[in-house]
């Protein structure tokens, strides 16, 4: 479907370097934003060059927001394709809002995740620090496995697994 916009030649003043400089993108990024019809088309310098005015910029910005949020180019592509088919403003939002719903699930999902492996992390430097301060500094690795060393927490799963299912098993699995 081709897009008709019209710009007003004089707030179209970034060029296309300036613009994907300002939003932190390459100037093939930008071309191939346009190209995609993610971002509208330029108007043209008498020159030639392209120029954008500054509402590119925020559509860069959101771009980069759907794909900090795992959608790819043509996901954000099919996106606003559904948006236009959708016709009608109160139709259309509501496809967004269902997908803004879908993804804040995943998102949360996600932080739930994170946090708790930062929690192990945190639980894995605790463990560790024992490590650092406790032992002789020419210990080999092999007797970390079976540290007779005070720790104030038992090892974590992310220190246990550095030990447990490694080379041994490997090894035994050897024929």
């Amino acid at each position: 479907m081709e897009h008709v916009i019209s710009i007003d030649r004089s707030h179209a003043t970034l060029r296309i370097g300036d613009l994907a400089k300002r939003a932190e993108k390459s100037t093939r990024a930008v071309r191939l934003y346009e190209d995609m019809g993610l971002l509208g088309p330029a108007v043209r310098s008498e020159g030639g060059h392209r120029l954008y005015t500054s509402a590119a910029l925020v559509r860069l910005s959101w771009i980069d927001k759907l794909q900090l949020l795992g959608f790819s180019l043509h996901e954000i592509r099919s996106f606003l394709d559904d948006l236009e088919a959708a016709g009608e403003g109160p139709k259309a939002m509501e496809k967004v809002r269902s997908m803004f719903e879908a993804k804040h699930a995943e998102v949360r999902a996600q932080i739930q995740a994170l946090e708790s492996l930062s929690d192990e992390l945190t639980e894995g430097i605790q463990y560790l620090t024992t490590c650092t301060t406790s032992c002789e500094p020419h210990t080999l690795l092999h007797a970390c496995k079976a540290c007779d060393h005070e720790h104030s927490i038992e090892p974590p799963m992310l220190i246990t697994g550095i030990h447990e299912g490694g080379s041994e098993a490997a090894e035994g699995n050897e024929t």
